[in-house]
């Protein structure tokens, strides 16, 4: 009997026990499903199509398209100096067009799910973070960086009908049927550049200052030594400057460059090189105005070079900057996408612009589609809906650009350019548009 007791008993202590913990268990919330890093919902399982993610919903049965989109970015690596912020614009603005609403021509809201990779500007992960975006994602556009990655993954992205809208704007791009840009190539911004500099001074000398390594900072160099003869200005130096050159990198490619005289001097990397050598230019005393690409000079320009660039400096810029047009339509939409992101007016920037112009230039082909032609042409109906714009009506962000056409075969949208110059007052001056017009820089580059 003792012994019956005793099972009873034990049996009647692990029931409590059970109980208890079951207790305890049903107090907690459910984990939820995990997030892959940059991801805006959780990552499927299968690939995906935009079929497959079509749903309906609302009371009313409206029809939604989710859209997966890829975010290929810069904000580790060499050039992430002008990448964090160009992401942080992406991002914000698949935020705000899915808060305001993209609707397709037939009335079908569209709504944005985007995944981020990093890459550090290394082609090869770019490559294989762009296998990820279509096999395992089924993305039918991708927002996208660097220029040696992009030019790798044209004729793959022709392919597989994925658009492609970049941050590269090279010339060999120009061509290639699912690659599109909302600026001119580096080429004919570069030849721009060139001319606005034989209009500033009768037979002048330019020495060139770019990593001869790095397909962006060589890009647009075989059409700046086609046009330059032709603009009256004369190349009297070509010196390698490291993308991640340091201070005594850029001291030595200023005293290389001053053997030549050089009255301009053109710095084909980003902000953080090109800045150093503005430095060292003043250290110096070489009496030139050095002119920077559209990454290599912004806002932050004067503050990273130092004292002593004031009338010494100036930068390629296809836009007005955000600041300088803040009260202007698109700008508006710029700075409500900041605002919904939390960030202040005073951290809007190029960087943060182009990367919200990349994301709302694809918003554009989905307005110029229909639902049907989406769902069943994917990236070529998106495609096909941009070059609407060659014969049809032109493309415009709101003022950001001027009218905008892309037609088969040559996505240029417009040719012109500004030249930002870094005053000896200490602001900036928007000199132009200039167009290096009856010359054709693309050629010049694709040779």
């Amino acid at each position: 009997m003792a012994s019956r007791a005793a099972l009873i008993a034990g049996v009647i202590v692990v029931i409590a026990l059970v109980a208890a913990a079951a207790l305890v268990m049903g107090g907690e919330k459910t984990k939820p499903a995990e997030t892959p890093p940059g991801t805006t919902s959780p990552a499927p399982s299968t690939p995906a199509t935009p079929a497959e993610t079509a749903t309906e919903t609302g009371a009313a049965g409206r029809r939604e398209i989710v859209l997966k989109v890829g975010l290929l970015v810069d904000e580790s690596g060499p050039t992430s100096d002008v990448g964090r912020d160009y992401a942080r614009g992406a991002e914000a603005a698949f935020k705000y067009f899915n808060e305001k609403g993209v609707y397709t021509k037939d009335g079908v809201r569209v709504r944005f799910e985007y995944v981020k990779r990093d890459y550090a500007y290394n082609p090869s992960k770019a490559v294989e973070f762009y296998r990820e975006f279509r096999d395992r994602y089924g993305v039918v556009a991708i927002v996208g960086w660097g220029t040696a990655d992009t030019e790798k993954l044209a004729d793959q992205v022709a392919k597989d009908k994925v658009l492609y809208i970049s941050a590269s704007y090279s010339a060999k791009l120009v061509g290639k049927p699912f690659n599109f840009f909302p600026a001119p190539d580096y080429s004919t911004q570069a030849c721009a550049a060139v001319k606005w500099m034989a209009e500033k001074k009768q037979d002048a000398r330019l020495a060139l200052l770019y990593d001869h390594k790095v397909a962006y900072s060589k890009s647009p160099i075989p059409a700046i030594k086609a046009y330059a003869p032709e603009a009256g200005v004369e190349i009297v130096a070509d010196v390698d400057l490291p993308l991640k050159a340091t201070g005594a990198d850029a001291e030595r490619a200023i005293q290389q460059a001053m053997g030549s005289k050089p009255d301009f001097l053109w710095c084909g990397n980003t902000i953080h090189s090109c800045s150093l050598a503005a430095k060292a230019l003043v250290k110096y005393g070489l009496e030139a105005v050095q002119v920077s690409n559209v990454w290599g000079f912004d806002e932050r320009f004067p503050q990273m070079a130092g004292s002593g660039v004031e009338g010494k400096v100036a930068g390629v810029s296809p836009w007005i900057w955000p600041e300088y047009a803040k009260d202007k339509p698109g700008y508006k939409e710029v700075y409500e996408a900041a605002k919904m992101m939390g960030i202040s007016e005073d951290k809007v920037n190029l960087r943060f612009m182009q990367g919200f112009m990349n994301v709302w230039l694809l918003v554009k082909a989905i307005e110029r589609t229909t639902s049907t032609e989406l769902m069943e042409k994917k990236g070529e109906a998106l495609k096909e809906a941009l070059e609407s714009s060659c014969q049809g009506d032109p493309i415009q962000l709101g003022d950001i650009t001027p009218p905008m056409r892309f037609c088969p075969g040559k996505h240029l949208p417009f040719t012109s350019v500004y030249i930002v110059v870094y005053g000896e007052d200490g602001k900036f001056h928007f000199e132009g548009p200039v167009s290096p017009e009856g010359f054709d820089c693309v050629a010049a580059t694709q040779g």
